[in-house]
């Protein structure tokens, strides 16, 4: 696979795009280059993503690789420009239509329970959508695109940023009552990351009605997705403990402002079902 390079831009909405051809680059989840990742992310922060954890991609491509439920998800790259002057415009991960009963309808692909938006510059959605039609067709004749297709394939509860958990407390250890005090501990050092995620696991195991270490694939998705962040520094884990026992854990996706309480786990919690879950 021949590499590309895509020129980052980490601002300016108002830029003037790129001169020279669109191109159009179909990628498997886990084939996307270290250049698109930068230059995606990049193009989230020039639109100014409304969802920067779900919408960033150490999160979508690991979900499109585990959570596709039987479903091929193609990653459409479109970039402008040639060379070093070469950006990207647009990352949206696209179902691929099966070839007798799919009708060639590609359509925006998400996590089950998410309903946002593919990054896309919305400067140039018109050029976007006929360059990437035009790919799509070389594919399937007859090809058609629905990029208004943002919500979720299946119904389910939504994952939304819990509210308290959108200003991160500065310390990390928090006495809670007297005598038998808990004591939670905010763990965010990269290196002790794997370690909180598999004791907030067990405790998911020994409590929840559906334990997440049930579903393979989503176990693999909350082991995945937690490494990666933690290796940009933006993921964390909070452990509750009594009598040095788990008795509730969060998995925090995110920093500052943009922090969201992903997975949480508690004693107790089997009666509250899967709320919590969504990919």
């Amino acid at each position: 696979m021949v590499k590309r390079r895509f020129t980052v831009i980490t601002g300016g909405v108002g830029m003037a795009p790129e001169a020279g051809p669109w191109q159009v680059d179909l990628c498997r989840p886990g084939e996307v280059a270290p250049e698109a990742v930068a230059g995606w992310r990049a193009l989230l922060t020039r639109t100014g993503a409304a969802d920067p954890v779900f919408s960033d991609p150490d999160y979508l491509l690991t979900a499109a690789r585990h959570l596709s439920d039987g479903r091929t998800v193609t990653i459409a790259l479109v970039s402008a420009g040639e060379g070093a002057r070469r950006t990207l415009h647009a990352a949206i991960p696209l179902t691929v239509p099966h070839p007798v009963w799919g009708k060639g309808r590609f359509a925006v692909w998400q996590p089950h329970g998410h309903a946002g938006a593919p990054a896309l510059d919305p400067r140039f959605a018109g050029a976007i959508r006929a360059a990437l039609l035009e790919r799509l067709e070389t594919l399937r004749r007859g090809a058609s695109l629905d990029l208004a297709s943002t919500g979720p394939t299946t119904v389910g509860p939504a994952l939304r940023p819990v509210a308290e958990a959108v200003r991160i407390p500065a310390h990390h250890i928090l006495a809670v009552g007297g005598a038998g005090a808990s004591v939670r501990e905010r763990i965010a050092e990269p290196h002790r990351i794997r370690d909180a995620v598999e004791e907030f696991l067990g405790l998911d195991a020994a409590h929840a009605a559906a334990p997440i270490i049930g579903d393979p694939c989503e176990a693999t998705l909350v082991r995945v997705v937690t490494r990666l962040f933690a290796e940009r520094r933006q993921c964390a884990v909070d452990l509750t403990r009594r009598d040095g026992q788990v008795i509730a854990a969060s998995l925090i996706l995110g920093i500052g402002l943009q922090a969201v309480v992903w997975r949480r786990a508690a004693e107790g919690m089997a009666g509250r079902g899967r709320l919590d879950r969504s990919a």
